[in-house]
């Protein structure tokens, strides 16, 4: 398992890194191991990790272009400088899993062909494996692990991965505007949080800054008849002030707080940035940047997930590049 793991050497990230005289930067500090096995090894307590593909966002019907979102928030997160308030030395950039095959075989299928789209989701179920050993064997050697691009398929993984390593269902709390609790129809980036509730993987789940008119009544009904399910409604809140936010964010996490958290960011949840599904009423990402300084001092998550950026679904390269330095932003607020 786990074959598909491209681990970084030191040489790599650093031809990543513009270096210059009297700075340092992240990645030049930042540690790698050799395999999975020197995880135990290093003193490092975060490890940074890419999925590159986009074939559950494909699997949901949507727009895919998520793949090379690692790769843009890697290389302007190495290029953050190391200094007082955040030093590289304590941060693990082990590698990104890759999916050259699978992609292939996804790219001539249609989801709008029934068949197809089965094999869409045959293939997203593949890639759950591999998530869900990787993220597991990070997790057994009492890391954190932060995991960047792909769709929001990859919950699944992570919430598979981090309850079999801690032998205990865990607790989610996802920033976005859909709550990703489809019906088990096959694999896809919108029913994660469903497949992984019912394998047992996921006990209280909340989604923060859902948004009223973008996710179907029965959900909704589920959601009102499960008393380990909650949202709070993006539109309920329009009209609060930044503390009662805050305010009402400290209660959900309260309310998780009973056992392990894990953090999911969809960066749909964000205005008009190049994602899977564009938003034109979302969040700042100062205010998203607030909410996981919060969420990090009150409930220390076991896991950070950032997902469904799309380069591909960028105006212009400047556009990916902002999206990457976006990322490194949120990245660097949680390991701070």
């Amino acid at each position: 398992m786990n074959n598909r793991l491209h681990i970084y050497t030191k040489q790599e990230l650093g031809a990543l890194c513009s270096k210059r005289a009297g700075e340092q930067k992240l990645g030049e500090l930042v540690q790698t191991v050799n395999s999975l096995a020197d995880l135990q090894n290093s003193a490092a307590q975060v490890v940074l990790i890419g999925i590159k593909e986009d074939i559950g966002i494909r699997a949901n019907l949507g727009v895919g272009g998520a793949t090379e979102c690692w790769e843009y928030a890697l290389q302007a997160f190495l290029n953050v400088q190391s200094n007082q308030f955040l030093s590289g030395e304590g941060i693990l950039v082990l590698g990104a899993l890759e999916f050259d095959e699978l992609l292939k075989e996804a790219e001539n299928l249609d989801p709008k062909n029934p068949e197809d789209l089965d094999n869409l989701r045959t293939l997203c179920a593949q890639i759950d494996k591999e998530v869900t050993h990787l993220i597991s064997t990070i997790v057994k050697a009492g890391k954190t692990p932060i995991i960047i691009g792909g769709g929001h398929n990859n919950s699944f993984g992570n919430l598979a991965g981090t309850s079999t390593a801690l032998n205990q269902a865990i607790n989610a709390l996802n920033i976005d505007p859909h709550t990703d609790y489809r019906i088990t129809e096959g694999r896809h980036s919108g029913n994660g949080f469903r497949y992984a509730r019912e394998q047992g993987f996921l006990n209280k789940y909340a989604v923060w800054g859902l948004h009223e008119s973008y996710n179907s009544a029965p959900i909704l009904e589920d959601f009102s008849k499960d008393e380990n399910l909650a949202y709070a409604s993006f539109d309920q809140m329009l009209h609060l002030n930044e503390e009662e936010k805050a305010n009402r964010l400290s209660h959900i996490l309260n309310w998780l707080n009973d056992g392990a958290i894990g953090l999911e960011l969809d960066l749909d949840s964000i205005t008009r940035f190049p994602v899977s599904a564009l938003n034109p009423s979302g969040y700042s990402l100062n205010e998203v940047r607030a909410m996981i300084k919060q969420i990090k001092a009150q409930a220390n998550p076991v896991y950070f997930h950032i997902c469904e950026g799309s380069p591909g679904r960028a105006a212009n390269e400047q556009e990916k590049q902002l999206l990457g330095k976006s990322i490194a932003y949120l990245v660097c607020d949680f390991v701070k």
